[in-house]
């Protein structure tokens, strides 16, 4: 196993990846600031489409480590989870990051406010917690999607 070529499969998906969180936070944070059911539509929406755009990357990333790569379908479905953990740990740092410079909802500063040092405690446990889980998924996720991307680069 060739891990050069996979860390090079991985960083073209793990960028847009990571472009794609970004974007991602914003419309979150946008979809908070128009609040109510219009926002929560919007965050619905944007968050489903943010998500198949990942999942269409990481099928690429698998696609690409055996076509220019010359990896195995092992090679694909590693460069696939590889994509996805470095790039949901670096969008849940860029999240944390929003969160606690203050690009988030008024509401969610006010509730923040009202709840005292014991919420943004929970917040930090929420954050590990979340971060542990998201990390376990796009392992799964990524190897999944990486391995289907390779077995069709492997029939083109």
């Amino acid at each position: 196993m060739d891990f050069k070529k996979i860390i090079g499969a991985a960083l073209i998906p793990t960028v847009i990846l990571v472009v794609l969180g970004i974007i991602g936070n914003v419309l979150g944070f946008a979809a908070g600031l128009v609040g109510g059911i219009p926002g929560t539509v919007v965050a619905i929406i944007a968050g489903l489409g943010i998500f198949i755009l990942n999942c269409l990357i990481l099928l690429y990333a698998g696609r690409s480590a055996v076509r220019k790569y010359k990896l195995d379908l092992v090679g694909g479905a590693l460069t696939g989870s590889l994509s996805a953990v470095v790039a949901s740990v670096i969008n849940s740092i860029v999240g944390l990051i929003f969160l606690l410079v203050g690009l988030v909802p008024a509401a969610t500063k006010d509730a923040l406010a009202a709840a005292g040092g014991g919420a943004i405690a929970a917040m930090g446990i929420g954050f590990i917690i979340g971060l542990v889980i998201g990390i376990i998924f796009y392992i799964v996720l990524g190897a999944v999607l990486g391995a289907i991307g390779a077995f069709i680069g492997q029939r083109m």
